[in-house]
């Protein structure tokens, strides 16, 4: 599910930061539309669920989709190594936000050259 953008913008919000741990908006890294189109395909994929083992009786909504990209983050790596210790979904009243701790080396990476990071894999 993720994409090259999403995976750009988190390099630079990470990027400006000045701690290996922050905070960042989720529509700022996954825009609405892309949101509500996974959500129509989840929708019509049944299979889907059992895929990103959603249980049947989950009500589908915005909030699944986060989740499941705060599970993706956390796959991430660079070199065979993760790209964050810890990720986690946040529900506030103003919206929903991820928290990041970032590995000491990605960190270093999106600060110094970011460039260097490979994201030709992604679509």
């Amino acid at each position: 599910m993720l994409t090259k953008s999403i995976v750009y913008n988190l390099i630079q919000r990470i990027g400006s930061q000045r701690r290996h741990a922050s905070k960042i908006e989720a529509e700022a890294l996954v825009e609405m539309p892309y949101i509500k189109y996974l959500l129509d395909v989840f929708r019509s994929n049944p299979e889907f669920f059992t895929v990103f083992k959603i249980p049947p009786e989950v009500c589908l909504d915005a909030e699944v989709i986060y989740r499941l990209f705060a599970d993706q983050f956390l796959m991430l790596r660079m070199d065979g190594d993760k790209c964050f210790e810890q990720v986690k979904m946040l529900k506030q009243d103003a919206g929903i936000r991820y928290f990041f701790q970032c590995s000491a080396n990605f960190y270093q990476v999106c600060h110094s050259n970011p460039e260097a990071l490979d994201l030709s894999s992604f679509a």
